[in-house]
Parts: structure tokens; C-alpha cells; sequence
């Protein structure tokens, strides 16, 4: 015991981690309540058998977990790579997870190939490029694969889809923290990629402005709108093509027009009819 007592001094943690009975890691106890909700939706998942990705993995709460509940295999990335987990962690446990140093925006389907599950808890709301990098994971995620993701949501304006973007002391929480989708954003986003939000789960009851979201999705390719895919992921003809183009347009404005509308009316401070 009094080496395992050693080496856990001998590296800075930021999880809360159960080495040996009763002995934990020294990690920040108070993201314990916003962690638990993340492993409660894990454990209610189908793990067993399935490939699992943990971006943001630190020092491996959530791979380790998923190693316990029977995944067939784990792999973790993150941008500041712990060497508490690689280091003592990992053998520690005789683990067969494998951890990266890799940015979200560098992950492509060829390092590691795709992906049951992906865990993508409390990284989002730190991310300058959250579309690209929702997209990206997008494209490593299986056919009816999850997504386990747990952010930080604006709980203010749910009535239309958006995106809080605040830099420096604006930031409700620090200067990383700059992308807050309120819910409806958010899902909304998802949807665009083709991942269906099955649950929510709020950690403090839809406080305001900006409460944590536990969210259970799943990849489901047929949701995905080809057209609009093709306009924003590559070339397109929807310009030269001056026929089909506003055959296209006329189609989406007369779909969304009327939902707009409302949405406009309802919004706090409109007047219909004054400026």
C-alpha cells in the first residue's frame, strides 16, 4: 500500500479513480456529480463487444469503465495526454486501453477506423470549431452507433436554435469555455449529422444561464439530408443548375417559413407591425 501511496503522488490527476479498495486517485472531487451521470447512461448502454472511442479521455474514468463493462476494445485521445494514466494507470490496472495524444480536429476514420460508442463528455463546450469537430466524429462513428455526450447547454431562448459564443470574462465559466448550444441547437446540429438525441438529462433542473446536459445519442444515416450534405460538404449545382436550384430553395423556404415565422413572433421584444 505504501507504494501505491507513493506513486500516486508522484503525478497530478483530474479524475476521481478507485485504485485498490478504498484508495483513490487525488483528483478534482468536484467534478464528481457532473462525471456521475456520464457513468450512469454508460453503464445502461450496450458495451460489451463494442469498439469504444473516449475523446477527451484525461486520465481514463470513462475507458476504464467502458473496459469494465466488457468493450472489446478502447481507445482515448486527448490534446493534453495524461501521463498519470499512461504511465501508472494503465499498468496499474493491466488495462488494454490505449491512449493518444490527438486533437479532436486531427481525428480522421483512417487512425483508428469507426467506432460502437463514442464518449464526448465535457469537451464540447471548450471547442472554437464545434460543427467541423461534431462532424468529425460523426464520420468515425459506426452505423447505429452512440454517442454519450455531456456539455455545457444555455438554458436561455429555447424557443429557437442557438449558439452562445462568448470569449474571455464574458465566458460563463473561463476563456476555453466559448461554445454553449442551447438544447434545441444543439439537437438541432445533431440531427444535421445524422445522430437522432434519444435522452437528456439535466445535472441541476434546467438552472439558467448554463446548466450540464447528459445526452444518449445514436447515428442514423437516413436522417441525413443529401442535398444539403452535398452543398456543404462538397460541390454542388445547385447555382448552375438554375432550375433545380430553386426548385431546391422553393422547397426548403416553403418548409421552414411558417415555423420561422412563429418562431420570430414569439421571441421576446418583437412587435408585430412596429419598429
Amino acid at each position: 500500500m505504501s507504494n501505491l501511496t507513493e506513486a500516486l503522488k508522484r503525478y497530478t490527476f483530474y479524475h476521481v479513480i478507485e485504485v485498490a479498495p478504498g484508495v483513490f486517485t487525488p483528483g478534482w472531487k468536484e467534478a464528481e456529480p457532473i462525471q456521475a451521470p456520464v457513468i450512469d447512461a454508460l453503464r445502461r448502454l450496450p458495451v460489451r463487444g463494442k469498439r469504444v472511442l473516449d475523446v477527451g479521455c484525461r486520465d481514463g474514468l470513462f475507458s476504464f469503465e467502458a473496459e469494465r463493462l466488457g468493450a472489446s476494445e478502447v481507445i482515448g485521445i486527448d490534446n493534453d495526454l495524461s501521463p498519470a494514466a499512461v504511465e501508472f494507470l494503465i499498468p496499474h490496472f493491466a488495462s488494454r486501453v490505449k491512449m493518444h495524444a490527438m486533437n479532436i480536429l486531427e481525428l480522421r476514420p483512417d487512425d483508428f477506423g469507426k467506432f460502437d460508442l463514442v464518449i464526448f463528455a465535457g469537451v464540447l463546450y471548450h471547442l472554437r470549431y464545434p460543427f467541423h469537430a461534431l462532424r468529425l466524429l460523426r464520420d468515425v462513428m459506426n452505423e447505429g452507433a452512440a454517442l454519450l455526450l455531456e456539455t455545457a447547454i444555455y438554458t436561455v431562448h429555447e424557443d429557437a436554435a442557438l449558439l452562445y459564443c462568448p470569449v474571455g470574462s464574458e465566458s460563463p465559466y473561463e476563456a476555453t469555455s466559448v461554445t454553449f448550444f442551447n438544447l434545441k441547437g444543439l439537437t438541432d446540429t445533431l440531427r444535421s449529422f445524422g445522430i437522432n438525441v434519444c435522452s437528456t438529462r439535466y445535472l441541476n433542473g434546467h438552472i439558467a444561464p448554463v446548466d450540464r446536459c447528459t445526452m444518449v445519442c445514436e447515428f442514423q444515416p437516413a436522417l441525413i439530408d443529401e442535398e444539403l450534405r452535398r452543398y456543404w460538404d462538397s460541390t454542388h449545382e445547385l447555382s448552375s443548375n438554375l432550375e433545380a436550384g430553386q426548385a431546391f430553395l422553393s422547397k426548403r423556404h416553403a418548409e421552414r417559413r411558417d415555423d420561422f415565422v412563429r418562431t420570430v413572433r414569439d421571441s421576446s421584444g418583437f412587435k408585430s407591425g412596429k419598429s
